[in-house]
């Protein structure tokens, strides 16, 4: 009697949700399984408003020479080439690169790889990113190798592109509840946009100094939550809300509730939309509930103290202030760099924000003046 073969899913584990990096990994090396020498995948993203390749994903991690990294795609002249829609990048002697002064070329090159395959990664023909697929051995990606190389690297493309959808659709729904606030409070676009760039420099340079471990995945999801901190303020009554004085006492009990209406806004979204598998979300709820908190215990909403705030809720607070002291207001003029740093300064001697997070900010003031002025008020 004849019965059923049973065959194991080599792939299955891709599909268990968790965070993008660890499928990654997996699907990596169900790949190796079948067809060995695939040694290295990387993931990059394209940030159309800044025109710029950032790392994104990595495997295997252990051995990833590009982190906390991005560079002008313009100033990328091959892999500025690459983005095609339809086409892909084969190269199976790097040696092609063998003057290139990039960053990204020299450390993959020192890496030991030899042969490559880059795909980029488009939707609707806008461009989102790069796949790139590389091996230690020359002319690994040949006739046999590449019947099965495009489909593996479109597999990954819509892995990836099916995780930023998903949190594109949580975004856009707490923007738009976001909005309905801006229509109210005098804070712009361009706030958040700066205020974001902002958490993002922070973040990296945080990294790079080596005093949290942060990866890629984990920094553009606090750049892509930081916006949304203050859609609580939906909440508030405009009479409030839209005051150009001062808040006497029992008009600010009522504007502190707005950090746990946004909390309970974002609880509700990621309920109903089914969102609570997607990664990092804690980092959204810190964003939201946590962003006045105080290292000294003085904010609300709970009078958190030290390590107590989360590191995405300080990192936002920095940038919130920051900006919003750099910012013309109706009730103010906008502060200088200068003027604004040494008030965060003043902070941190109080012991209100992040020592190491105001640090961060500082030591990244070229890129704070280009995001300035790559989302100036005259520009929204």
């Amino acid at each position: 009697m004849l019965e059923p073969l049973i065959q194991q899913d080599l792939f299955a584990d891709i599909h268990r949700g968790g965070r993008l990096q660890e499928r990654l990994a997996n699907a990596h090396k169900m790949f190796n399984l079948q067809s060995p020498g695939l040694d290295r995948i990387g993931i990059a993203l394209f940030d159309e408003a800044t025109s710029r390749v950032k790392t994104f994903l990595a495997s295997p991690v252990a051995e990833n020479p590009l982190t906390n990294y991005q560079h002008p795609l313009a100033d990328a002249e091959s892999l500025a080439a690459a983005a095609i829609p339809g086409q892909a990048r084969i190269v199976n002697d790097l040696q092609l690169f063998a003057e290139g002064k990039n960053q990204h070329t020299l450390k993959i090159r020192d890496l030991g790889m030899h042969s490559s395959y880059t795909l980029p990664i488009f939707e609707r023909d806008v461009l989102r990113g790069f796949v790139f697929l590389n091996s230690r051995q020359k002319d690994y990606f040949q006739q046999d190798i590449l019947g099965q190389i495009p489909l593996f690297a479109h597999f990954l493309v819509q892995m990836v592109l099916n995780h930023q959808a998903t949190l594109r659709t949580l975004v856009s729904a707490l923007r738009i509840t976001s909005r309905m606030m801006h229509y109210k409070d005098p804070e712009t676009s361009s706030h958040l946009e700066r205020m974001a760039n902002f958490s993002q420099l922070i973040a990296q340079e945080l990294v790079a100094q080596q005093q949290i471990v942060l990866d890629d995945e984990e920094i553009d999801h606090i750049y892509r939550f930081a916006p949304l901190h203050d859609i609580g303020k939906v909440g508030i009554p405009d009479d409030i809300l839209q005051k150009p004085g001062r808040l006497d006492s029992n008009e600010w009990t009522v504007m502190k509730t707005h950090s746990g209406i946004g909390r309970a806004i974002v609880d509700q979204l990621i309920h109903d939309f089914g969102f609570s598998a997607l990664p990092d979300i804690e980092i959204l709820r810190h964003i939201t509930e946590l962003h006045h908190e105080k290292i000294d215990g003085s904010g609300y909403p709970h009078g958190f103290y030290g390590d107590q705030v989360p590191l995405a809720a300080r990192i936002v607070s920095v940038s919130d202030i920051f900006d919003a002291l750099t910012s013309e207001r109706p009730y103010k003029d906008a502060w200088s760099n200068q003027a604004a740093f040494a008030e965060l300064d003043r902070m941190v001697q109080k012991n209100r924000l992040d020592v190491n997070c105001v640090a961060a900010l500082q030591n990244r003031l070229a890129d704070v003046e280009t995001v300035q002025r790559c989302f100036s008020e005259s520009r929204a």
